[in-house]
């Protein structure tokens, strides 16, 4: 099974359906759909578990029956949504091996435990999730971000991000190691990196970016949360300075939304021009080989 895009639009939808804008108005009429953010790497693996991946596993024919591990960036619902994890508690036969083991971070994990906490009394005690995790059908494991481990076949680094959620929770980007030797590099959400981040992935050998590029022609400060199309150039040539970039590398942009203004083409065109390395701005369904 190829790596391929299940969402790749932004927590708002792309195009907003409460927004009549001339960038959504247009978006519907090209039919440019993108869903929330998610990626599969196989069959067993995925990165992300949004509000709309139930509906792109429908829609592109791609079950989840298989799904072992899914490496968690971090907790805003775009990403990380408790209501669809919870439907695994309504599965029947099941092709793959329960549990289910979400990776996230240790701040990730610890507001888990809090919500669950929280809303236990509005479920009369339990709620899916607990359910869930009482079946022993999902397990929630904390990563250690700048350490490698294995999971499913993978060999997986995690590094933290200036993205914040709720003032203490860094997301987390993902280094994966293919069974084939490639590597991956997911960074969604994410903004510039830091000395730090590019020092630990110096010499990485990445020969594949999928970089969120949520705001495209907008242009961002630099201590910016997200990356604009002009700072997903800036951190490309940070990885490339870096020695983290194999031969060959190629990027695919995703994460976006209506605030950027240019159409699929005109975003294209824009980083064929400006970008050290090919890129391609990813659609809902691509796969890549």
């Amino acid at each position: 099974m190829n790596m391929r895009f299940l969402g790749t639009g932004a927590a708002e939808l792309y195009p907003n359906p409460y927004c009549d804008c001339e960038v959504c108005e247009r978006a519907r009429r090209a039919k440019e759909i993108r869903l929330r953010s998610a990626f599969l790497l196989n069959e067993h693996n995925m990165v992300d578990f949004g509000v709309d991946v139930l509906a792109a596993s429908a829609l592109y024919d791609i079950p989840l029956y298989a799904i072992e591990n899914v490496f968690i960036t971090h907790t805003h619902p775009d990403h990380f949504c408790l209501d669809n994890i919870g439907a695994a508690t309504m599965a029947g036969k099941r092709s793959g091996h329960w549990p289910i083991r979400f990776y996230l971070s240790a701040s990730a994990k610890a507001w888990l435990e809090q919500y669950l906490a929280a809303v236990r009394p509005l479920y009369g005690g339990a709620s899916e999730v607990d359910a869930l995790l009482q079946m022993g059908r999902a397990e929630f494991c904390a990563v250690e971000p700048y350490r490698w481990f294995e999971a499913g076949g993978l060999r997986v680094f995690a590094l933290e991000t200036n993205h914040i959620v709720n003032g203490k929770e860094p997301a987390l980007n993902y280094l994966f190691e293919m069974p084939d030797g490639t590597r991956l590099l997911y960074a969604c959400d994410t903004g510039l990196y830091g000395e730090k981040a590019l020092g630990a992935l110096a010499g990485a050998r990445i020969g594949i970016v999928v970089t969120e590029g949520t705001f495209g022609s907008k242009t961002l400060p630099r201590e910016s949360a997200h990356l604009c199309g002009q700072n997903c150039c800036e951190q490309l040539r940070a990885l490339e300075r870096a020695g983290a970039l194999a031969a060959g590398a190629r990027a695919y942009i995703t994460h976006i939304n209506q605030e950027n203004e240019w159409n699929t083409a005109q975003y294209q065109a824009y980083m064929e021009k400006n970008a050290p390395i090919p890129v391609t701005i990813a659609r809902d369904g691509m796969e890549i080989g």
